[in-house]
């Protein structure tokens, strides 16, 4: 996850505070997230790790506004995003996140071309004549422009993956998120 803005008044540009997540069902209450803190700074490459049902998806929707927590705070450049109203957080997360799905989540009748202009043209991000030319260099970065035209199912799955990291930095997000400077592990 990249994002545009800058850190907060205390260096971090991502702070999760007493961040807890319960999932409720016929067979009870889950705490999936219990009372998580967490910092990550401008740059810092961050590898969130653990057994399977740890809560590390969880903590990933937390941090992209897909769901909310049961409390705690989410603040992003300053942005404590889950006070956002459901149309304001996508358009925030539009904006200013570039997400790259475990599934892909490329638009099956949709090209390649057509799937990394999708958040330029749903944020009217670059001006509009701009946006092909963008998507086949975002294309072209990532080693799939020659397959530009191509619709998801008729590329190999780690080719989708490429493409959805070209739609992923088709808003731009922060160069200082892209250019690692510092890496930490985070058991969840």
């Amino acid at each position: 996850m990249t994002t545009n803005g800058g850190a907060d008044t205390n260096g971090a540009l991502i702070e999760l505070r007493a961040l807890v997540k319960t999932y409720h069902s016929a067979a009870g209450a889950f705490p999936a997230l219990r009372g998580v803190d967490l910092d990550f700074g401008a740059g810092e490459f961050v590898s969130v790790v653990g057994r399977s049902g740890s809560g590390k998806s969880t903590l990933l929707n937390m941090l992209t506004g897909i769901d909310r927590p049961t409390s705690g705070t989410v603040r992003i450049a300053g942005t404590d995003i889950h006070h956002l109203r459901e149309g304001e957080m996508a358009r925030w997360r539009g904006r200013n996140m570039g997400i790259v799905f475990q599934f892909y989540q490329l638009l099956p009748t949709l090209s390649l071309v057509e799937n990394v202009m999708l958040p330029m043209d749903l944020c009217d991000t670059y001006p509009r004549e701009e946006r092909e030319e963008r998507a086949l260099g975002l294309l072209d970065m990532v080693g799939l422009r020659a397959y530009a035209h191509k619709m998801p199912g008729a590329v190999s799955g780690g080719q989708q993956q490429s493409a959805a990291l070209a739609r992923a930095l088709a808003i731009q997000p922060s160069q200082t998120s892209v250019n690692t400077r510092k890496a930490r592990r985070t058991q969840v």
